[in-house]
């Protein structure tokens, strides 16, 4: 058999090497909590914003070999907004990890917050 006959084979071992290798060298994955400051995403410059509780916690799964990354502190935790009037309004708190698949958020805590949404005094 020539290797055009054999390629489908030939990419699937590469594909199975590959996600071997992965699994052995970022398989497990250990708790990590880290606490994080609310951001306010699609601000409107008319109002001010209060966010309560302020800051949040994380579980994050995390590779063993990333435990000591740079990568952790990119972690952030933020609120949507935009669009919102006057008001007290509930919101869901979201997380973004640079590397979903090695860092991946599992509970926040409270998962969500409270943000007053005001007119500034003139």
């Amino acid at each position: 058999m020539s290797h055009r006959e054999n390629i489908q084979f030939i990419l699937l071992s590469l594909l199975l090497g590959f996600f071997i290798w992965l699994a052995v060298n970022f398989g497990e994955r250990l708790p990590v909590d880290v606490t994080r400051f609310v951001e306010l995403r699609g601000k409107n410059p008319a109002y001010t914003y209060e966010v309560n509780p302020p800051f949040v916690d994380v579980t994050l799964l995390v590779s063993r070999k990333l435990l000591r990354s740079k990568l952790l502190e990119r972690v952030s935790v933020w609120a949507d907004v935009s669009g919102l009037g006057e008001g007290v309004h509930r919101l869901r708190v979201r997380t973004y990890t640079p590397v979903p698949f090695l860092i991946e958020p599992v509970a926040v805590n409270p998962y969500f917050v409270e943000v007053v949404v005001k007119k500034p005094e003139r």
